[in-house]
C-alpha cells in the first residue's frame, strides 16, 4: 500500500538530483573521485530510501525503509570524510589501520539497525494525520551515538576544507567554495531537524538538502572544472623531449613547460602558466622551498601515484651576460625504474640477511640440542669433558681452585619398578631443577649418564665447597616429589673432589669424585663423601 505524500515528492526529486550527479561524477578519475562517488550514492539510498517511508501506508513497510536508509546513513559522513582528505592532499592519513577503525561504527549501527532496532530506536508508531499514514520515531542511545560520531566526521572534514580553501589560490578557492556550500546545506539542515523538540512528526530534512548539494555539485563540475583541473602546468618548450623541463623567471613564476610534463602531472596545466612553481611541487610535497634558493641542486622526489613513480629533479639557475639572476630551469626526469632495481636489490639483501640470521639460528639450536640432555634440559657428557678442561685450564692459569660434585639417585630402579617410568622422569628433572636452582653463577651441571649428575663449581675452596653440597644434599632429602596420588621421596649419594689437591686432569678429578662416590655409596648411601686417600684407600667425610 502506498500513499502520494507531498514529502515523499520532494524526497523523490532529491533522490532523482543526487543520482544525476553520480552518474556525471562516475567517468571522473582525480584523487578523491572514488570516495565522493560513494558517497553520492550513499545519499540516493538515503533519500531514496526515506521516500519510501513517507510514500508506504503501512507501519512495516515504513520501518523495512527506515532500515534501508542506514545504509545511507552511516556511507555518507563516512565517505565525506574521505573524499575531503583525498581532495585536500592528505591521503597518508588512510593506512590500512585508520580505514579498518573507521569501518567498524558503521558496520555495528547496521547491524543494530537490523538486529536490534531497539538499540536506536525507543518506540516507532504510526497515526493518521490529513488522511496520511505518518510515523513517529523515538529515538534511543544508539540513534544519539551514531548522530554524534557522524557529526564529528562531517565537522573534522569541513574543518579540513576550510583550512585548504584559505592556503588555495584564487581559482581553486571558488571550488572549494562550492564544495563547502554544497556539504554545509544538509548538515545545517540535519543539526535543525534533531535539535527540534522530541517526538515531532516534521521530516528529516536532511536527504531532502541532497538534491541542493547535487546541484552544487554539478554547477562545480561544469563551470568551475571540479575534479578535471588539478594545479599543473604546460608549454611547448623542448617538443621531444623525454623529460619534463619547467622554466621559471625569477620570481618562481612558471613561464614555460615542455608536453613531457604532462607525464609527471597526468593533467592538463596549461591553466597554470604565470603561477608559482612551488604550487607543482607542494602537490607532491611541501618542503620545496629550499629549492628556489641556492645554486644548482639535484634531489630526488617520488610522485604520488598508485604505483609510485620516482624522479629525479634537477633545479639550474640561469643568468643573464652580467651574471645576474633571471630564472631558472628546473628537469624532471623519471628514474621509477631505477629505483624499482634498487629496491629489488634491497629485498634480495633483506632476504639474504634474514636467510643468514635464520641459519645462525638453526646452527645455535642445533649447537644447544648437541650438548643439552633432551629431559632434563641439563648439559650432556659430551659438553663437561669439553668444558671441563678448558675450566681447569683456566684455574691454573689463575690459580685458583675448583671442586667437582658427582652425585647419584639412591635406589632409582625401584622408582622406575613401582612407580613407572614417567615417575622416574619427573624425578630427574626435579633433581636438576632443584640442583640448577642452588649453584652459583658460573657453575655448571652435567647429566652425567641414567641417574648421575655432575656439579662443576669453579673458584671455591673445599671447606666451603663441602658447605654448599651438604646444603643441596639436605634440601634434595626433603624433596617430595607429586606424581598422581603418590609422593616421591628420594635421596642422593654424592662423592666431593677437588682441583689440584686430587688431581690436575679431568680424568683425575672425576675418577676422584666417583671413587668419593662410590664410598658413600658403600657406607650406607644418603650423605656425601669427600675424595681422600691415604695407606687404606678412600675415606669419606661428611
Amino acid at each position: 500500500m502506498f500513499q502520494l505524500h507531498p514529502y515523499s515528492v520532494v524526497l523523490a526529486l532529491s533522490t532523482i538530483a543526487t543520482l544525476s550527479v553520480l552518474i556525471i561524477a562516475w567517468r571522473r578519475t582525480a584523487p578523491g573521485a572514488f570516495a565522493l562517488k560513494i558517497m553520492l550514492a550513499g545519499m540516493f539510498i538515503w533519500s531514496g530510501a526515506y521516500a519510501m517511508v513517507w510514500l508506504s501506508a503501512s507501519l512495516p513497510q515504513k520501518i523495512f525503509w527506515l532500515k534501508v536508509t542506514y545504509f545511507g546513513v552511516v556511507i555518507v559522513p563516512t565517505c565525506f570524510l574521505l573524499f575531503t582528505l583525498f581532495l585536500t592532499r592528505r591521503e597518508k592519513w588512510l593506512t590500512f589501520r585508520n580505514l579498518l577503525l573507521l569501518a567498524i561504527e558503521p558496520v555495528l549501527i547496521v547491524l543494530m539497525v537490523w538486529l536490534s532496532p531497539q538499540a536506536l530506536f525507543a518506540s516507532i508508531r504510526s497515526f493518521t494525520q490529513d488522511g496520511y499514514v505518518i510515523m513517529n520515531v523515538q529515538r534511543g542511545a544508539g540513534f544519539w551515538f551514531n548522530l554524534f560520531y557522524s557529526y564529528l566526521l562531517i565537522l573534522l572534514g569541513l574543518a579540513l576544507l576550510t583550512v585548504s580553501y584559505r592556503q588555495a589560490n584564487s581559482f581553486f578557492k571558488r571550488q572549494y567554495r562550492m564544495i563547502l556550500l554544497g556539504s554545509v546545506v544538509p548538515f545545517l539542515f540535519s543539526a535543525f531537524t534533531h535539535l527540534r523538540r522530541e517526538g515531532s512528526i516534521e521530516p528529516d530534512y536532511t536527504p531532502m538538502m541532497f538534491g541542493i548539494t547535487g546541484v552544487v555539485y554539478v554547477y562545480a563540475i561544469f563551470r568551475h572544472k571540479f575534479m578535471d583541473l588539478v594545479p599543473f602546468a604546460r608549454s611547448h618548450l623542448i617538443e621531444k623531449m623525454s623529460d619534463g623541463l619547467v622554466v621559471v623567471d625569477v620570481e618562481g613564476r612558471i613561464v614555460d613547460i615542455n608536453p613531457a610534463m604532462k607525464n609527471f602531472l597526468d593533467a592538463d596545466p596549461v591553466s597554470f602558466l604565470g603561477k608559482n612553481i612551488t604550487d607543482i611541487l607542494n602537490i607532491w610535497n611541501d618542503r620545496f622551498e629550499h629549492l628556489m634558493q641556492g645554486q644548482e641542486i639535484r634531489t630526488e622526489m617520488r610522485l604520488p601515484h598508485k604505483p609510485s613513480r620516482y624522479l629525479d629533479l634537477r633545479v639550474t639557475p640561469l643568468y643573464d651576460n652580467d651574471h645576474t639572476l633571471n630564472g631558472r630551469i628546473i628537469v624532471f626526469r623519471d628514474i621509477t625504474d631505477r629505483k624499482e632495481v634498487e629496491k629489488d636489490l634491497r629485498h634480495a639483501m633483506d632476504r639474504m640477511q634474514t636467510q643468514l640470521i635464520e641459519i645462525g639460528l638453526l646452527q645455535s639450536q642445533l649447537r644447544e640440542q648437541a650438548i643439552r640432555d633432551a629431559l632434563t634440559n641439563l648439559f650432556n657428557r659430551r659438553y663437561l669433558e669439553e668444558t671441563l678442561e678448558r675450566e681447569l685450564a683456566r684455574a691454573a692459569r689463575e690459580v685458583y681452585p675448583l671442586c667437582i660434585v658427582m652425585m647419584d639417585i639412591d635406589h632409582f630402579k625401584e622408582v622406575n619398578d613401582t612407580y613407572g617410568h614417567e615417575a622416574g622422569d619427573i624425578v630427574l628433572k626435579t633433581l636438576a631443577e632443584t640442583v640448577t636452582s642452588q649453584s652459583r653463577h658460573g657453575d655448571f651441571v652435567c647429566r652425567y649418564g641414567g641417574e648421575e649428575f655432575v656439579l662443576v663449581m669453579p673458584n671455591i675452596s673445599l671447606e666451603v665447597a663441602k658447605e654448599r653440597v651438604s646444603s643441596l644434599h639436605r634440601s634434595i632429602s626433603l624433596l617430595y616429589i607429586p606424581f598422581g596420588r603418590f609422593s616421591l621421596n628420594v635421596t642422593v649419594s654424592m662423592g666431593l673432589s677437588a682441583f689440584p689437591l686430587h688431581g690436575e686432569k679431568k680424568e683425575d678429578l672425576l675418577r676422584a669424585a666417583d671413587r668419593a662416590l662410590y664410598a658413600a655409596k658403600h657406607a650406607g648411601r644418603n650423605r656425601v663423601a669427600v675424595y681422600r686417600e691415604n695407606e687404606n684407600g678412600e675415606e669419606k667425610e661428611y
